[in-house]
């Protein structure tokens, strides 16, 4: 979900995969939302840059619609605190727009379709700079 040209490309990737059904696109949350609860999809890929501060709680409502679909969100560099409460609210995965090339998006989908947590880079290193912040402050 997010800039209609990356959701292409996106389809695109993972139709030619082989691999993987795609069942829709959506511009916005409200549409994200009517796929989930038309399609139910095993793993929904979920821009935040596209939906800025409502990111999180799209999240929540999909997982609450939803509580098989895991979520993947993805946006360009910042928004770490839009992506941790993301994680908070039931995502399993996060991809940084223009670093995760499609082998990564494959594994991702891959990894949270077994249950398994994805982080970027990025965000594993914003996560351990945050524990190791709370470590120092007890």
């Amino acid at each position: 979900m997010g800039d209609d040209t990356i959701c292409r490309q996106m389809s695109a990737l993972l139709t030619e995969s082989g691999d993987f059904t795609v069942v829709g696109e959506a511009s916005d949350g409200d549409g994200a939302l009517v796929l989930v609860r038309d399609h139910r999809p095993d793993v929904l890929l979920l821009s935040l840059e596209a939906l800025g501060s409502d990111g999180p709680e799209t999240v929540a409502q999909v997982r609450a619609l939803s509580p098989g679909t895991q979520v993947i969100v993805w946006n360009g560099s910042g928004q770490e605190h839009l992506v941790l409460e993301a994680f908070r609210r039931g995502a399993l995965g996060h991809l940084v727009r223009g670093a995760a090339g499609p082998d990564d998006v494959i594994r991702a989908i891959r990894a949270v379709y077994r249950g398994e947590a994805v982080l970027s880079p990025a965000l594993a290193g914003h996560i351990l700079d945050e524990v190791i912040r709370g470590l120092r402050e007890h």
